[in-house]
């Protein structure tokens, strides 16, 4: 890390990137889709062990239930951990979100199961489940926003889009987990027990940034805020109260790119496997390879946002994603790898997600900064969900046209929140402090 001086404020201004904060964000991310994609694969072995005996549609019910009970904590979390982040400080939050996120999903594989204790191993499982969702709502308001504040603004795009990339790398190691597994074990034995060690691998990934974050300090702009006396006693309504105009369209571009990210990432390996008709290992093994083109694609992504400004990115990227909808979608089964380059580039929403953090940092001041990203991430994640429970209807106009009008409906959705955003790209965001 490489630091100059104002001569006129004597202030230490960040000249180039905090790597470890950002590597150390992006594993944090890789854990959460870890775990949370995790799960969606192994649901039906998850509803054997932690819920009454019923048919496989109800116990597979039950699973996705408690998925998104894990979902519906994500807002909680952010508030939680984004009022210490924006009180206390923003590398508590980091240590603490992370630890705790790495802990509940690997006690996950540990529990008891039904046969064993009944109702309790159901309770735990979704003690367990909310917990996960605590955690993960609150990671955004802490290393991501430490990288961020800690970065020039040069260099944010790209730190953005590396720490969103942790996305695609955690999807990917959980398809790779699951199906190496699998493999190794066999089908018998990794549903009798192989299914357990998967959720140590999200814990080893989880000590790994850790590590890293140890060797993290506070942001020079959070420090030079406390030792002003200027932090928020209450960051969460000064939010609401101050922060609401931009809040509101911030919340109607991020749900668009959600939308999508659920249709393509949360809906696609369903879409593939029950409605092409694909074989299990070819999806698994293609969307293993598409996540990897997806996280290359949202660095670039956030690289090109510095350049052409997070505004026209996101209208850029939306536009493209309007384009090639139809197209990609008709080439998922023509051939394995038309799958995992059409797989991808979808997956990949087109390079949006790589602006998404830096879009959000630049809007508020650093008062409620980590208050203002825990609330709308979390709460534009929940509503894109809509993506997931309306699917079947959007299928009823046909396969190819159906899935394609599904993404398109996210992208015109992100490209409404656009025409009427701030931008704010580059911005010194002690001028945000200023005018606040």
């Amino acid at each position: 890390m490489h630091w100059r001086f104002n001569n006129v404020t004597g202030r230490a201004i960040t000249e180039e990137v905090n790597v470890r904060a950002m590597v150390g964000g992006m594993l944090g991310w890789m854990v959460d889709v870890f775990d949370l994609t995790l799960v969606l694969f192994i649901a039906s072995v998850l509803g054997i062990y932690f819920f009454p005996p019923t048919n496989l549609i109800a116990r597979l019910l039950f699973v996705f239930a408690s998925y998104s009970l894990t979902l519906l904590a994500r807002p909680l979390g952010g508030i939680i951990f984004g009022h210490v982040a924006d009180r206390i400080g923003r590398r508590l939050t980091m240590m603490v979100t992370l630890m705790g996120l790495g802990i509940s999903s690997a006690l996950t594989g540990a529990l008891p199961t039904y046969q064993e204790v009944g109702l309790l191993a159901t309770v735990l499982f979704v003690l367990l489940r909310l917990l996960v969702g605590v955690f993960v709502g609150g990671e955004v308001s802490g290393s991501h926003l430490v990288a961020i504040e800690s970065s020039s603004p040069r260099y944010r795009g790209l730190v953005s889009g590396v720490i969103e990339s942790g996305y695609y790398w955690g999807y990917a190691l959980a398809a790779f987990t699951f199906a190496s597994l699998r493999d190794y074990f066999g089908t018998r034995a990794f549903v009798a027990y192989g299914w357990r060690y998967a959720f140590l691998i999200g814990l080893v990934v989880a000590v790994v940034g850790i590590l890293l974050r140890l060797t993290v300090d506070e942001p020079s702009i959070y420090r030079e805020l406390k030792s002003a006396g200027r932090v928020s006693r209450a960051p969460v309504i000064e939010f609401f109260r101050r922060g609401y105009r931009d809040a509101l369209i911030a919340l109607l571009l991020l749900a668009g790119i959600f939308w999508v990210a659920y249709a393509t990432l949360g809906f696609l390996p369903t879409y593939l496997q029950t409605f092409l008709r694909m074989p299990l290992s070819t999806v698994f093994w293609g969307l293993t390879y598409a996540s990897l083109i997806g996280g290359v694609i949202t660095i670039i992504g956030g690289v090109l946002s510095n350049v052409i400004r997070r505004k026209y990115a996101f209208l850029y990227y939306s536009l493209i994603g309007i384009i090639l909808a139809y197209p990609l979608t008709v080439v998922l089964r023509s051939s394995f790898s038309a799958l995992v380059v059409s797989a991808g580039i979808l997956t990949s929403v087109m390079g949006t997600g790589g602006v998404m953090l830096v879009y959000l940092a630049e809007l508020f001041p650093t008062r409620f900064r980590g208050s203002a990203i825990g609330f709308l991430w979390n709460m534009a994640s929940i509503g894109a969900t809509a993506a997931l429970l309306t699917a079947p209807f959007w299928l009823r106009l046909g396969l190819v046209i159906g899935y394609s009008v599904m993404l398109i409906v996210g992208f015109v959705i992100a490209i409404v929140g656009t025409a009427i955003t701030r931008d704010n790209t580059g911005i010194e965001l002690r001028r945000l402090d200023e005018v606040s």
